[in-house]
């Protein structure tokens, strides 16, 4: 009798489970065959009934035609200038940082961390104003080095507090040996800090670089030059007032996007793993 309660009609929870989680699968996947199928379709037919659910041009066609045509790899070289830049300075500001707050205790250590999530609470919006009054005082609008100052600043708090969750994780023993047997305080941290703090380090840069990567707003507020546009400025010049060309823009994104899904796909066990770390307790 109670094995019949866990069946229904011969179909075991598990079955249900299974079914739920396709089902949510399909979900999350939609809009993003949405966003392919819109790229592989001719404007004209994006306003008329009946829906196309299938592609009606060549994708490998498609795409050559639209990177032929339109600027999308300057900007993505511009977008990645920035975003590498950006990732290198804010991992390496922020790796140190975190260590320092990891492992000394000093008056008012608690509230320097919860300060450093705090600037995490200001808006772009909030701060644009202000970083367009600097720049331009200082003559540096219109140039990516004006932007990868901004993208620092903006992910440095994020990059320590993921960078401290992974310091907080390293047993200090494994130093206070080192140091017992003779290493000085480099030897310890370009030897057993470092490499411990590996992954923790890629998942810190990866996530930096998708922050920068798909950044708009200062983008937009900063720079106007048509040659310095970054992926999300260029995407957004496509709409127009009484035209936007939604193909166009989907393909575009297809392209930019696509970077980004591999580099996360690939680093994936670091991001969690950095996530998780975070949540140890100050």
């Amino acid at each position: 009798m109670d094995k019949n309660k866990n069946h229904i009609r011969g179909y075991s929870p598990g079955f249900f489970m299974y079914l739920l989680m396709i089902l949510v699968c399909l979900v999350a996947f939609f809009p993003f065959y949405w966003l392919v199928n819109t790229s592989l379709q001719p404007q004209a037919t994006l306003y008329k009934l009946p829906i196309k659910y299938f592609p009606s041009l060549s994708p490998l066609k498609s795409y050559l035609d639209y990177l032929k045509t339109s600027p999308i790899l300057l900007w993505i070289k511009n977008s990645l200038i920035v975003s590498v830049v950006t990732c290198v300075c804010s991992t390496l500001l922020g790796v140190p940082c975190a260590y320092a707050i990891s492992r000394f205790r000093f008056k008012l250590r608690t509230s320097y961390i919860f300060l450093i999530l705090f600037t995490q609470m200001m808006s772009a919006s909030f701060l644009c104003i202000p970083f367009y009054m600097l720049y331009s005082k200082l003559k540096m609008i219109n140039t990516l080095l004006c932007l990868m100052i901004i993208y620092t600043c903006t992910t440095l708090p994020i990059s320590v507090w993921f960078s401290k969750g992974f310091c907080d994780s390293l047993p200090l023993e494994l130093e206070e040996s080192a140091r017992i047997d003779g290493a000085n305080t480099a030897q310890v941290l370009g030897r057993i800090v470092l490499p411990l703090l590996r992954p923790g380090i890629v998942a810190t840069g990866t996530w930096v670089f998708i922050c920068a990567w798909d950044e708009y707003l200062y983008a937009y507020t900063m720079v106007s030059d048509n040659k310095l546009w970054t992926n999300s400025v260029g995407l957004a010049s496509y709409i127009g007032e009484y035209n936007t060309p939604w193909n166009k823009i989907m393909t575009g994104a297809v392209i930019v996007t696509l970077p980004v899904v591999f580099l996360f796909m690939y680093f994936q066990k670091y991001l969690v793993s950095g996530l998780t770390a975070g949540s140890v307790k100050a």
